[in-house]
């Protein structure tokens, strides 16, 4: 899997900059971070983790959990036995009080049963934000790498409004290029999302 490096060289190349002479490698970076974000909440990674509950205790601390880097809770099982989960799944309602704060909604809670939380967390890259390992397939690395030159382009059409370019039409010929970069990103990340959708039968199904 490519790491940052790897992936800003690839964009670069789209982008027919290779020696960064029109984008340095800083803003190349940021435009992979933007179809990166992007691309993790159509196709996120799916987690799961298991808390004990206490007698009587209806909030509880997600961070706690080890539910970490959520960007939306999927569903909630409750009472569930991790080693015999229940068919079919005690789905319960539940709700967040606050970002960090899992608050069941049901008549009861007894010390000792199992609460299961399963969550959708965004991907990484290896040498982004700290990330020590990329998460990406090969397919998503490709398209992360397509949205971010369109990214960036749109970024350079608003840099040369005002400058002296070698035509007028600059501006506007980054800005439909970046535009279409974008269009079909977005096309091929919605194709990709429905792709994942009909292979599950259901989010949870699956999960580690």
């Amino acid at each position: 899997m490519a790491n940052l490096d790897a992936i800003v060289a690839h964009v670069a190349a789209d982008l027919k900059d290779a020696a960064h002479a029109t984008w340095s490698p800083e803003e190349l970076e940021r435009a992979v971070r933007w179809a990166l974000d992007e691309l993790s909440w159509a196709v996120p990674r799916r987690a799961s983790a298991t808390l004990e509950a206490r007698e009587g205790v209806r909030e509880y601390d997600l961070t706690a959990a080890g539910v970490e880097q959520a960007l939306f809770i999927t569903e909630v099982w409750h009472p569930c036995s991790p080693g015999a989960p229940e068919y079919p799944p005690p789905s319960v309602p539940w709700r967040l009080l606050d970002e960090g704060t899992l608050f069941l909604d049901v008549e009861a809670v007894h010390a000792g049963e199992g609460i299961r939380i399963f969550y959708a967390r965004p991907h990484t890259i290896e040498g982004l934000a700290g990330a020590l390992a990329t998460t990406l397939t090969g397919e998503q690395e490709e398209l992360v790498a397509l949205g971010a030159a369109g990214h960036a382009a749109l970024q350079r059409a608003q840099q040369a409004i005002g400058q002296i370019n070698v035509t007028g039409q600059a501006p506007r010929l980054w800005c439909d290029w970046g535009e279409a970069r974008l269009c079909q990103f977005r096309t091929r990340l919605n194709q990709l999302a429905r792709r994942e959708m009909q292979w599950r039968e259901g989010w949870t199904a699956g999960w580690n």
